[in-house]
């Protein structure tokens, strides 16, 4: 039985495969980085978020200082205070590695950041996706690759495939 579905299945690739080798292919591709750099709502989606790490950024170096700050002062002045005064310092240095944490989380893989780039980005690649596919079917293409320097799916192709500045356009047009 076993035998018999390895055939089966071998046969179904095979004919796939000569079903799809008898067709006349045509393949395209794109550079998403390109298009993400030059299109005008990526590049303010990008500069928001941007901001907002720089943001965060910035808050956490402030308390980091202020930190710093604090627990030096208090290590100096320990001995000299009453236990409900260390109490209340070490609780404010606690409060502050708290606020670190949260600063810190909002930088993470699932954090506020995160979320707000998953947020901005999604229409924009939603948008290429739909353009791609408008081009594709118009040029009577099957497959479109990518061709970022990060993604780099593809190690050689002809010039004359790059579909990135017919993506780019008609975006930036409407047209």
């Amino acid at each position: 039985m076993k035998k018999n579905l390895i055939v089966f299945f071998s046969i179904m690739l095979i004919s796939g495969t000569m079903l799809f080798a008898q067709k006349s292919n045509k393949i395209g591709y794109i550079d998403s980085q390109t298009i993400l750099t030059q299109l005008p709502e990526a590049i303010k989606a990008q500069g928001d978020i941007q901001s907002a790490i720089d943001q965060v950024k910035g808050q956490i170096d402030s308390l980091q200082q202020l930190y710093q700050q604090t627990l030096q002062d208090y290590q100096k002045q320990a001995n000299m205070m009453t236990d409900a005064k260390k109490k209340e310092a070490q609780q404010k240095i606690m409060g502050m590695e708290q606020d670190y944490n949260t600063l810190r989380a909002k930088l993470d893989a699932n954090g506020e950041v995160a979320q707000m780039n998953q947020k901005l980005m999604k229409p924009i690649v939603d948008k290429i996706k739909k353009t791609v596919e408008e081009i594709a079917k118009q040029e009577g293409i099957q497959l479109v690759l990518e061709k970022s320097d990060q993604l780099q799916t593809i190690w050689y192709a002809e010039p004359t495939m790059d579909l990135t500045y017919k993506v780019l356009d008609k975006m930036k047009t409407g047209k």
